[in-house]
């Protein structure tokens, strides 16, 4: 019974955090990156570094590109779910394709690459990202009580809603404190398409590049920022912050992607976390 199990929600984390911090191991689920997601995983993040020794300020750049890893995570099965159901739309356009049909199609489509990278052309990049970025802003409306939504805008994130439900796209995090290293897998339910992870590597290159001329800062320049990449500035910034620790983020994070995943691996030296000279 020793090694069993327990799960905890939302607040009951906080509630147990002094026994939940003792542990080498977390698994976390999350549906979304709400403000009390992000306190309850700072708080148990926090937990772990002051057990490790962690200078605050390499707690701040690991706890930011921690953050910046699970927006990423959101964002992208948001797209997805805007992706499989435009491209759906089309499919049945005109009543040529019966629904049943076009949902085995879909399927198909969304199993090869070749076909998802050529329906991603097809369906428009740059409206799938206008549309993400609407949902997140009228969703931070909502959450911040400061702005009154319209009807519309309301009826708009009531249709979204329906459609995440339906796909019903899951992130996962896993959190593991290993004798040398704070290593972190975040784990989203979406592919990344062919071009943009091409993209994202050839940006990470760049980076790579400033990095060793000592000038990385100099990324985050409007010349050298992508704005084509869907996730180009969220990854430049992991990246930064292991720039920051006197770390090659290329050794230490990597993004993995299949037919239905996408995974980053984040690996912190403890070393680097205890580090005080900056």
């Amino acid at each position: 019974m020793g090694n069993e199990k327990i799960k905890y929600k939302g607040t009951e984390i906080i509630e147990n955090l002094d026994l939940l911090i003792q542990k080498d191991y977390f698994h976390f689920e999350l549906k979304g990156l709400t403000k009390s997601t992000r306190d309850i995983v700072n708080e148990v993040v926090q937990g772990i570094l002051n057990r490790v020794g962690a200078n605050p300020l390499t707690s701040f750049h690991l706890f930011s590109g921690l953050m910046e890893a699970l927006l990423n995570a959101v964002k992208a099965n948001t797209r997805f779910v805007i992706f499989q159901d435009e491209l759906l739309n089309k499919l049945t356009a005109q009543g040529q394709t019966p629904e049943e049909e076009a949902e085995e199609l879909l399927d198909i489509i969304l199993e090869t690459e070749p076909l998802r990278d050529a329906m991603q052309r097809y369906i428009v990049p740059n409206k799938i990202k206008k549309v993400v970025q609407k949902i997140l802003t009228l969703s931070d409306k909502r959450k911040s009580k400061k702005h009154n939504l319209s009807i519309d805008e309301k009826n708009f994130l009531t249709i979204v809603r329906e459609k995440v439900k339906k796909y019903d796209l899951k992130i996962s995090m896993k959190i593991e404190l290993r004798p040398t290293s704070v290593y972190i897998r975040i784990r989203n339910d979406s592919p990344i398409m062919g071009m943009d992870l091409n993209r994202i590597r050839k940006s990470r290159e760049r980076h790579a590049e400033l990095a060793k001329q000592g000038n990385s800062a100099e990324f985050f320049r409007p010349d050298f920022l992508d704005e084509k990449e869907s996730a180009g500035f969220g990854i430049a910034m992991i990246d930064e912050g292991f720039y920051n620790l006197g770390l090659d983020p290329l050794d230490c994070f990597d993004i993995q992607t299949s037919k239905k995943t996408t995974t980053v691996y984040l690996n912190y030296p403890l070393e680097a976390l205890q580090k005080m000279e900056f």
